[in-house]
């Protein structure tokens, strides 16, 4: 599928992609995709800055090569995501569920955890910088 035929069902009411696979290099910045179900899609290498996923179902989703530069994933579901490569930058994470989600080679820089959720989460040689977690500590300069 194209960002493009995404967007159009999205603005149509469609809210279910469950197990779409997104076309490799899309573009989706600044849009607006809450509440979009993408359980069990691929979206990898997709470019999602300034995006706004708020309360999206991203379980079990594939994001890994993605830019994810200054979004919006408040209250998100990302259980079981795979996140590879993937840069999560100066974006908002507040109360999203990453439960058995997968980071590796991740950059993660200024972004907010509050609340967050990381029951079996695992996390590989990600470096970590500027973000603040799930108790509203502060990780700078970290490989996690």
């Amino acid at each position: 599928m194209t960002a493009q035929e995404l967007l159009r069902l999205y603005a149509t009411g469609k809210r279910n992609f469950t197990g779409i696979k997104l076309k490799p290099g899309s573009n989706l910045t600044g849009v607006n995709l809450n509440n979009a179900n993408f359980r069990n899609a691929d979206l990898a290498e997709v470019d999602f800055s300034g995006a706004n996923l708020e309360e999206a179902n991203l379980q079990d989703a594939n994001l890994s090569f993605c830019i994810l530069v200054k979004d919006n994933f408040k209250r998100a579901n990302l259980q079981g995501a795979l996140l590879q490569e993937t840069a999560l930058v100066e974006s908002i994470f507040e109360e999203a569920n990453f439960q058995n989600a997968e980071f590796a080679m991740c950059s993660i820089v200024g972004s907010n955890f509050i609340r967050a959720i990381f029951n079996n989460t695992s996390f590989l040689e990600c470096e970590c910088r500027d973000s603040t977690w799930c108790d509203g500590s502060i990780i700078d300069d970290s490989i996690l």
